[in-house]
C-alpha cells in the first residue's frame, strides 16, 4: 500500500472515531437533559401533591454564578459622590464612615455599603417620572439596580412618598442591597439604604444546587416550619452580600423563591435556609 492510500486509510479511521465520539457525546447530553427535565417534573410534581402549583412561566433552568469578593474604593466612591453631590469635601468620622458635604447636599456612606443622603430642594426632580428619576440617581452613583421596585408607597397625585429598588450586579439581583428614594413635591430629597461595594477582588466557583434540589428543599423547609402557601411564582438566582465595617464583603448565590404569601431564600452552595438582613 503506498503512502497516500495509508494517509487516506488513517484519514478515514479518525473520521469514523471522531464520528463515533460525537455520537456518544450527543447521547450522553440528551440522556443527561432527559434526566434533569424528569427530576425538575418529578419536583413540580411533588410539590403539587403538598397543595403548591407552580406558575408557567417560572424560569426552571439551571443558571450558575460565582461566589465574589468585593472591597470599597474610596476613590471611586467619592467621584461617584460628586456626580451627583457636586464637589464635596469629605469628613472622616473613623469607623470608616465618611461623610460628604457638596453644593446639592449631604451623604454618609459606610464600609458596610451602607448609605444616607439628603438632597437639597431643587436640586432633582422628577419631572413625573419617579422611578425614572431613582433610577438614574442610583446610576449616576454607580449603581444598577434591577428593573422593577421592590416596593412602592407613593401618592401619584402630590408625587410624594418613597419606592425602593434593589441592586444589582453584572444583571444578578443582591437581595440585601436595596436601596429607599424619598420625594415630596416631585423631586428627590433623600436616599437610604445599602449599596454594592465597588470593586471584585476575587472569584470563586462553587458547585450550586440544581433547580430539583432547591424545589424540594424549599418543599422541606415549607413543611418543618408550617408555613402556608399555595404557588410558587418566581425562581431566582441571586446573590446576597455580607460586609464587615473593614469595606470587605462576599456576594454569596442564593436561590429567591417568590410564593403567594412571601418569600425564601436558600444558600445555593450549602442549601441551607439563608437569613437576609
Amino acid at each position: 500500500m503506498d503512502s497516500v492510500k495509508v494517509k487516506n486509510f488513517i484519514i478515514l479511521v479518525l473520521l469514523i472515531v471522531n464520528a463515533i465520539l460525537l455520537s456518544v457525546f450527543v447521547s450522553d447530553t440528551l440522556r443527561e437533559r432527559a434526566q434533569r427535565s424528569g427530576a425538575v417534573e418529578g419536583a413540580v410534581e411533588l410539590l403539587a401533591e403538598n397543595g403548591i402549583s407552580v406558575a408557567e412561566d417560572v424560569d426552571l433552568s439551571e443558571r450558575e454564578i460565582e461566589t465574589l469578593s468585593l472591597a470599597r474604593d474610596t476613590e471611586h466612591e467619592e467621584r461617584m459622590v460628586t456626580n451627583v453631590l457636586g464637589n464635596a469635601a469629605v469628613s472622616d468620622q473613623g469607623g470608616n464612615i465618611l461623610l460628604y458635604f457638596g453644593s446639592r447636599g449631604e451623604a454618609g456612606f459606610r464600609g458596610t455599603g451602607g448609605v444616607e443622603m439628603n438632597l437639597h430642594s431643587g436640586e432633582y426632580s422628577a419631572r413625573g417620572d419617579l422611578t425614572g428619576c431613582a433610577r438614574d440617581f442610583a446610576r449616576s452613583l454607580g449603581l444598577r439596580t434591577v428593573s422593577e421596585p421592590v416596593s412602592l408607597n407613593l401618592d401619584e397625585d402630590s408625587d410624594e412618598g418613597t419606592l425602593e429598588l434593589c441592586c444589582s450586579y453584572d444583571g444578578v439581583r443582591v437581595i440585601n442591597c436595596v436601596l429607599s428614594f424619598t420625594f415630596a413635591d416631585g423631586e428627590l430629597l433623600g436616599v437610604y439604604g445599602t449599596r454594592v461595594l465597588d470593586t471584585v477582588t476575587g472569584e470563586r466557583q462553587q458547585e450550586l444546587i440544581d433547580v430539583p434540589t432547591v424545589l424540594t428543599r424549599f418543599l422541606s423547609l415549607v413543611l418543618e416550619n408550617g408555613h402556608v402557601c399555595s404557588s410558587l411564582d418566581e425562581l431566582e438566582l441571586c446573590y446576597n452580600m455580607q460586609a464587615n465595617a473593614a469595606g470587605e464583603a462576599t456576594l454569596t448565590p442564593v436561590w429567591r423563591i417568590e410564593t403567594d404569601t412571601g418569600e425564601f431564600f436558600i444558600n445555593a452552595v450549602t442549601g441551607l435556609q439563608e437569613t437576609v438582613t
